[in-house]
């Protein structure tokens, strides 16, 4: 039972999300660069955090891909069935161990924790259901269980996706195999930060525009990868995760609660008013 934190340069963002993790008794790992491994091992120490229950793990390679891969890789070699990974500005606002139980099950790759956004998404239909359902599209990748064993057997996160992408990259290739993404209608997260704050990926970059070509960099692999589903990227990236999901697991809309389905045929399980219209 463990989480995995990738963090740079972020230190007021760890103060306020570690001891979240604490209080419910799950052990943190904290995923840095070979530069700053020294500063957050002091970091942990003054802050009362004992090395038993935040380590802190010396990055192989560069970017967030690599750190989310080399999570996966330490999981598997210490023997764990799932983790739970989070982007170092979210923070579990419920019992978030739920994940790990349904990340664990045979045939899973990932269950994502939900945000009060996903309701706006699916019109409230978030709220009106419980436990694990399929998710059709690209969310639940910011705070989420992980089946160690399956994210490794159908290649773990793409080193190469440095600066952007990589975790519905692994969506994606799950996909692929038959395997779709999940998310925990009970367990919730919440940001404590906007995107492209100081620290993170950003301090990877001297300036705005040495990100930018790094995320292009990135958007040219996927669409690559993807070409039926994914835009060129000289614009954002949209994924026609539908379309994607029609062609790999064509009952998908069969197991998805958001259409009127369910994970487990013949469950009971409420499903009210679906939201087929989002």
């Amino acid at each position: 039972m463990t989480v995995y934190i990738p963090t740079m340069s972020r230190y007021d963002n760890l103060m306020k999300i570690v001891p979240r993790w604490l209080d419910q008794g799950i052990p943190v790992r904290l995923m840095v660069t070979q530069g700053e491994f020294q500063e957050h091992v002091i970091f942990g120490r003054e802050a009362g955090w004992h090395l038993k229950d935040v380590k802190v793990i010396m990055q192989k390679g560069i970017g967030i891909g690599a750190a989310r891969r080399s999570c996966v890789i330490h999981a598997r070699r210490y023997g764990l069935e799932s983790i739970i990974m989070t982007d170092d500005d979210m923070k579990p606002v419920s019992d978030v161990r739920p994940l790990l139980t349904e990340a664990a099950r045979p045939g899973v790759l990932g269950v994502g924790a939900v945000r009060p956004i996903h309701d706006h998404f699916t019109h409230g239909a978030i709220s009106r259901n419980k436990g694990v359902i399929l998710c059709p599209g690209g969310w639940g990748f910011q705070l989420f269980g992980l089946n160690v064993r399956t994210a490794s057997q159908i290649g773990n996160f793409d080193a190469l996706l440095h600066s952007y992408g990589e975790d519905a990259e692994l969506c994606r290739l799950g996909i692929s195999k038959g395997i779709p993404w999940r998310a925990h209608c009970d367990v919730r997260c919440d940001s404590i930060g906007a995107r492209y704050a100081p620290g993170g990926i950003n301090a990877r970059f001297r300036t705005p525009e040495l990100r930018t070509e790094a995320e292009y960099a990135c958007l040219f692999r996927i669409h690559q990868r993807w070409p039926r589903y994914t835009n060129p990227p000289n614009r954002p990236l949209r994924v026609a995760w539908q379309r994607m999901l029609n062609d790999f697991i064509p009952d998908w809309r069969e197991r998805s609660a958001l259409h009127g389905g369910s994970l487990w045929p013949g469950a009971a399980q409420s499903q009210p008013e679906s939201a087929s219209r989002a």
